[in-house]
């Protein structure tokens, strides 16, 4: 069994979820590009409840190298919670997250490195185009990002988790203590010096893509209501325009009454549209409000954003307990 050193320059964190088939190819790219290095590295893999051979293969990746550390959530607690626990755990100078596919070209590791060394804080990579995404959904994560941008007064490029953070950042992140988490958004919202990479995103050649519609959806208003009080703001425009729509409308049907000798017939598919109309309205602010009052209710509550049921070549006694997270249980 390999040993690791205390000092650690390098920390990889990498959520999987029921990655089998993928991980042993994801190993031999990972060990070709950080056995180069010279400098000390851990592998972080963060189990988010598997239910397939995933913890089993993970569990021998460990027994055979004790630089590769391995936290198996409870339960599937979500991507962001996954890369938080692993950003907890990490102990080196520079922090790396990436997904588990592939789609996040380990070849490009020491171009990060290469950044951060030279001085930048936060490292990010930029896709210039996913070729697992279709055209619809490709435009409209290009979208949602140039949304974010101006609604929020932060500057958000079509970036994923694909990142390097150096220590002193990762401190900043462990210090925010909210439980609804969107890292994109914190790591725009905090600042520092920022590089960004451009690189492509290859289809997936190995299992299932697990990030569904529902969870992009998802993560899309965990995002915009994280860092922006828009939503409410439109809804409050909204009801104004339909308000000042309903004004003229009545003004239209009074002057018509007597001016126009052949007015409107009153009957009921007036009345029945403006129902409709108003009615929707007001249930899409009750939806944005409730959205708001979710993420509160969340946050009141204070339950952990992830529990960790078992760990692999890690001292629990050794990690920094976070506001947001349960690691010794």
């Amino acid at each position: 069994m390999k040993k690791a050193s205390k000092s650690v320059y390098l920390s990889l964190v990498i959520p999987v979820f029921n990655e089998e088939e993928v991980l042993p190819v994801l190993m031999g790219e990972l060990y070709s590009v950080c056995s180069p290095f010279g400098k000390n590295y851990e592998i972080i893999f963060v189990d988010d409840g598997s239910a397939d051979r995933t913890p089993d293969i993970l569990a021998e990746l460990a027994s055979k190298d004790s630089r590769i550390k391995v936290l198996r959530f409870s339960r599937n607690f979500g991507h962001q919670a996954a890369f938080s626990a692993g950003m907890d755990t990490a102990r080196g100078e520079l922090v790396m997250t990436m997904d588990g596919d592939l789609q996040h070209p380990p070849r490009l590791i020491p171009e990060f490195i290469k950044h951060a060394e030279n001085g930048s804080d936060i490292v990010i990579g930029e896709r210039l185009f996913n070729r697992q995404n279709s055209f619809v959904r490709e435009m409209t994560g290009r979208t949602f990002y140039r949304f974010m941008s101006a609604v929020t007064n932060l500057e958000f490029k079509n970036v994923s988790d694909f990142a390097m953070y150096k220590r002193s950042v990762i401190n900043v992140l462990k210090r925010l203590p909210e439980k609804e988490r969107f890292l994109r958004g914190m790591v725009q919202w905090i600042g520092f010096n920022k590089k960004y990479i451009p690189y492509i995103v290859e289809a997936r050649k190995h299992g299932q893509p697990k990030y569904t519609a529902k969870k992009l959806l998802g993560l899309i208003m965990s995002g915009l209501t994280s860092f922006s009080a828009f939503p409410l703001r439109l809804a409050f425009w909204v009801g104004m325009m339909v308000f000042a729509i309903s004004i003229g409308f009545a003004a239209y049907v009074f002057i018509d009454h007597y001016l126009n000798p052949n007015p409107l017939i009153a009957g009921w598919a007036t009345l029945v549209i403006l129902v409709l109309g108003l009615g929707s309205v007001q249930l899409m602010v009750m939806g944005v409000v409730g959205e708001y009052l979710y993420k509160m209710f969340n946050e009141i509550k204070g339950r952990p954003l992830y529990i960790v049921a078992e760990t692999k070549n890690i001292d629990k006694n050794k990690i920094e307990q976070s506001q947001y997270g349960i690691h010794n249980i």
